[in-house]
Parts: structure tokens; C-alpha cells; sequence
């Protein structure tokens, strides 16, 4: 029986993307739309729970609204996503999708490791 891989987490990150009081794509504060936590390379793939791969959307997306349910019918893309982030974090864009995909392909890589 094969091993089950663990996903990379990294707590301090995502209580920091947690925090975040409206909507890293539109701008929109939480109110009418609620505020969710959207993962570019998602959960069910096995992406990573850092920083890098997660932002700040509008929703819910269980219903299909605002920008975390654009982003669910394909409407944003992962470079789109991931430039927003890169903005977020003030790192270029290469360096954001580097880490992630780091992360995501289980090399050896460390919550909050530099580049």
C-alpha cells in the first residue's frame, strides 16, 4: 500500500491570510458577500496551506457568488491568482509560483523559507 503524502502547512502564514478584512481581488469589504480563504493549487490536488498559495476571495463559493465562485467556474486564472499574492507578499511573480510549487511537489521545503 502506498504511503499517503502529507500537505505542506504553514500555520503562522495562513492565520496571517485569515486575517485579511476584504477581498484581495475586487476590494470588497466583509458584509453582504462573506469572505473566504481560496487556494490557487487547491485542497483536493493536495496544494499547500502557506501564504503563497492562498488569498483572500469574496463568495461563497458554494453558491457560486463573487470572486471565489469565478474563480471556482474557471473565470480567474492561476496567474491571476498568484500576481495578486506576489503584490501581497511585494515579491515577483516567478518567486510566489517557485515556492508553491516547491511546496506542492513535496521537495524539500520549509514553512517561511526564503528563496
Amino acid at each position: 500500500m502506498l504511503e499517503k503524502r502529507k500537505r505542506v502547512v504553514d500555520p503562522k502564514g495562513m492565520k496571517k491570510v485569515k486575517a485579511i478584512d476584504y477581498c484581495e481581488r475586487c476590494g470588497r469589504m466583509n458584509g453582504f458577500y462573506c469572505l473566504e480563504v481560496a487556494h490557487v493549487k487547491g485542497k483536493g490536488c493536495k496544494g499547500p496551506d502557506i501564504k503563497e498559495n492562498c488569498l483572500k476571495l469574496c463568495g461563497p463559493a458554494s453558491m457560486g457568488m463573487g470572486c471565489h465562485g469565478a474563480d471556482h467556474r474557471g473565470e480567474i486564472t492561476d496567474d491571476e491568482l498568484f500576481s495578486i499574492i506576489a503584490k501581497r507578499e511585494n515579491k515577483p511573480l516567478e518567486v510566489i509560483q517557485e515556492i508553491v510549487h516547491k511546496a506542492w511537489r513535496f521537495r524539500e521545503y520549509q514553512a517561511g523559507e526564503e528563496i
